[in-house]
């Protein structure tokens, strides 16, 4: 199984749980969204096209990583980034589904070789290209600058779903702790979906 991993609030949860993942062009929005990552950046991926079907741009697909702690997620730990905003690592949880659950759903997804927003990456949309990915990198935690800019633009290489996830696709949530697995089955409980929820120490730093 082809695992992928989507970072959140544990604050979005009550929402994603009644309508799924949505991509940051659909109709279907939060008002109260918090977001954990770089806005400039969440604004450039609304003028990156995607050049492969479906199409669009990325701001039309719900991104993905391929593993856990993420570079983006150490930036998050440090807090010393002013654009970035500072979140609490046991806040942020994990969303986990499968390339193959996408597939059994027949969920529209395209996956890049690298962090999608760069200009030379490569996008597919076949299950058989994913030996094009270098998983050495991807599932590394040697990606600092010190191993040199292109491994940590591998490590991100990103699964893009097409503007709506439905929660048949999740297979779970990971939380950092004790603590947030009570508040997020709280969550749970509280809405119409049953999820597994796990504690997973290893995802965060």
């Amino acid at each position: 199984m082809t695992q992928i991993f989507r970072m959140t609030h544990i604050d979005n949860l009550p929402f994603i749980l009644n309508n799924g993942l949505c991509s940051l062009n659909s109709k279907i929005q939060d008002c109260n969204f918090i977001l954990i990552g770089y806005q400039t950046l969440i604004n450039d991926r609304k003028k990156t096209e995607v050049p492969i079907n479906p199409g669009g741009t990325l701001s039309d697909y719900i991104p993905f990583y391929f593993w856990y702690k993420s570079p983006m997620l150490y930036v998050i730990y440090k807090g010393n980034d002013n654009e970035v905003y500072k979140t609490p690592q046991e806040k942020i949880v994990y969303i986990v589904s499968s390339i193959e659950k996408l597939l059994d759903l027949n969920t529209k997804f395209v996956f890049t070789d690298r962090h999608a927003h760069l200009k030379y990456a490569n996008f597919y949309n076949s299950k058989e290209n994913l030996n094009k990915l270098n998983w050495n990198y991807i599932k590394s935690n040697d990606w600092s600058r010190i191993y040199g800019p292109e491994i940590r633009e591998l490590k991100q290489a990103e699964c893009l779903v097409y503007r709506q996830m439905p929660i048949e696709a999740f297979l779970g949530i990971a939380v950092m702790n004790e603590k947030m697995k009570i508040a997020a089955e709280k969550i749970i409980n509280d809405s119409t979906v049953r999820l597994i929820v796990k504690i997973k120490p290893e995802f965060y730093f």
